[in-house]
């Protein structure tokens, strides 16, 4: 029976599985996992290694997280660069909802490749090299045969997300939004959606997962193989397509890290849940900010941390 592919980031690996009924080689599917150098404006901010899906999504929301990025009206041109020869049918590419002419008269392309050139020159400098004699070596040599250790291993830059940046537009007075309110039976109901939508770890076992939801049911949903970019393509979308945080809540797949709270305070949502369990810093963090920090949402189960007004 073929396998299913979940995604176009995975692919089929034979691998061998030991189990009750013996050693077999058999079909399992892998999440790529791929670098990309976020540049802004000429300035490498950030080393991205994340699933090759939704990546203007990840560069919005790592910018925006990272207090670069105010407004997505801010962004002029938005060029992805995709890894050299892990695809040939991948070129790079303007983001068709962000393309647009560069306004200081430079190649966003041309830029990219410098950038992605001089970093792959610094990476290669930093990286130890095997002797030619254990160059020969089969790479999976038992110990005692090796001549020299094996060199450090590190993903390899190879692609750029390049993005230029126009001053932030004047800041618009907000009307008095509502709070997100729910009461336990939606909590349970919005789990249960998430989860359905989970394929991709049920598959491969190594995707983390994030979601923008209302009361009334899930509006944006993203993954990764790193928690950190799951999230910052779901705070990305939510800057793309103008959603607001109020009345808004938003639902992990893992435990309830402090790095993952504060990256999430920033956009704005109140109210925070996953089936996990949060840190002492992070309950500590959500209080003083007020958010609403709902762990172990489970069947018949929810922990309100923080602020539990919020669940009537």
């Amino acid at each position: 029976m073929p396998v299913f592919l979940p995604s176009p980031a995975c692919v089929l690996r034979v691998i061998t599985r030991i189990n009750h009924t013996g050693r077999h080689e058999v079909e399992d599917v892998l999440l790529r996992e791929e670098a990309y150098d976020l540049i802004c404006d000429g300035q490498t901010v950030a080393r991205m290694h994340c699933m090759p899906a939704d990546l203007e999504e990840l560069a919005v929301g790592r910018l925006f997280t990272l207090g670069l990025l105010r407004d997505a009206r801010q962004i002029s041109s938005l060029t992805i660069r995709h890894p050299a020869g892990q695809n040939p049918d991948r070129t790079p590419h303007q983001s068709p909802r962000l393309a647009a002419e560069n306004a200081h008269g430079l190649d966003p392309l041309a830029c990219a490749s410098a950038a992605a050139t001089a970093l792959e020159a610094a990476t290669a400098s930093e990286t130890s090299t095997t002797s030619a004699a254990s160059a020969a070596e089969p790479p999976c040599a038992p110990a005692d045969q090796r001549a020299a250790p094996l060199p450090s291993l590190k993903l390899r830059a190879a692609g750029s997300i390049l993005v230029r940046l126009a001053p932030p537009p004047a800041p618009e007075t907000e009307a008095q939004q509502a709070d997100v309110r729910l009461d336990a039976a939606q909590v349970h109901s919005l789990q249960a959606a998430f989860e359905e939508r989970c394929a991709l770890f049920r598959q491969t076992g190594a995707a983390h997962s994030c979601a923008l939801a209302d009361p009334e049911g899930i509006l944006l949903f993203y993954e990764d193989i790193a928690r950190h970019n799951a999230l910052d393509k779901l705070i990305g979308a939510m800057q793309l397509q103008g959603v607001p945080p109020h009345g808004k809540l938003m639902i992990f797949s893992g435990r309830l890290a402090v790095d993952m709270l504060e990256k999430a305070a920033v956009s704005g949502v109140r109210l925070l849940m996953a089936p996990g369990a949060p840190s002492l810093a992070s309950v500590e963090l959500a209080e003083a900010m007020r958010i609403s920090l709902l762990g172990f949402v489970r069947k018949d189960n929810i922990n309100i941390y923080t602020c539990p007004h919020r669940v009537v």
